[in-house]
């Protein structure tokens, strides 16, 4: 925006936008079963397989979003806490907090408020946390309940995760097990730092043909996609998505 005196012209202003390049991978899942299993429970085995394959698409897709590094076993996609680390080192900076200690239990209050407080405003909107259950259970509510005020009954009943007053979305390819130098848990809008793109959604297939003299049926499951998390911040400037990372000894 520009001040304008009165009656004079104002100045075009012009939304800048960044390239978001996505390049769709194919992911496939092939498993076969006998003539006879698929003639004698054709309903259940369908919803099975379509279920199972659709599942395992999606941690795969978890899988690269969070943990991917580059290589072939992500389809070259890096993910979020590898491009943190990418900017900021494990010896920490502006968007990755390093912790009290390496050891889950050496990780303070104060840690994971400093993260909070690392993430730009404009990110808070629909800011959370992304961690394992391990860690959610181990670390984050552990560190609630040391801080007292929790009734009895709320311990009994739980309730709805959140931590210093976000969500807590739990993700089981987040680490569970402590490291040196380990991004255990992130937090920020996703949704600002990366894209995901499909160019084909689950998609099943059959064929009697691929194993004809064994008489199996192959189903294939294939899908079509891409992520690329663009937004991380810079050194001296914090993202979208921000992280912790534990000490390096």
């Amino acid at each position: 925006p520009y001040f304008v005196g009165e009656a004079s012209t104002g100045t075009e202003s012009k939304a800048g936008y960044d390239r978001v390049n996505l390049v769709a991978k194919k992911l496939m899942a092939l498993a076969y079963v006998s003539s006879e299993l698929d003639e004698d429970a054709l309903v259940s085995l369908g919803d099975t397989l379509a279920g199972e394959i659709a599942y395992a698409f999606s941690l795969k897709e978890d899988n690269c979003g969070f943990n991917g590094d580059g290589t072939s076993t992500y389809g070259g996609m890096v993910g979020v806490r590898q491009r943190l680390i990418d900017v900021f080192t494990t010896s920490g900076g502006t968007g990755l907090i390093v912790g009290t200690g390496n050891a889950y239990s050496e990780l303070t209050l104060a840690d994971h408020q400093n993260v909070q407080g690392a993430l730009p405003e404009y990110a808070e909107r629909n800011a959370a946390w992304f961690c394992s259950k391990k860690y959610w259970a181990s670390v984050l509510m552990k560190l609630a309940l040391a801080a007292g005020g929790v009734p009895a009954a709320e311990i009994m009943m739980g309730g709805q995760r959140r931590f210093l007053g976000s969500p807590v979305v739990v993700s089981q390819v987040m680490p569970s097990t402590e490291a040196n130098s380990q991004v255990p848990i992130v937090y920020g809008s996703l949704d600002m730092a990366a894209m995901l793109g499909n160019r084909r959604g689950v998609t099943i297939a059959e064929s009697s043909h691929d194993r004809f003299s064994d008489d199996e049926i192959a189903f294939r499951g294939t899908q079509r996609f891409d992520i690329n998390v663009h937004s991380v911040g810079a050194t001296g400037t914090a993202g979208p998505i921000v992280g912790l990372v534990t000490a390096s000894s």
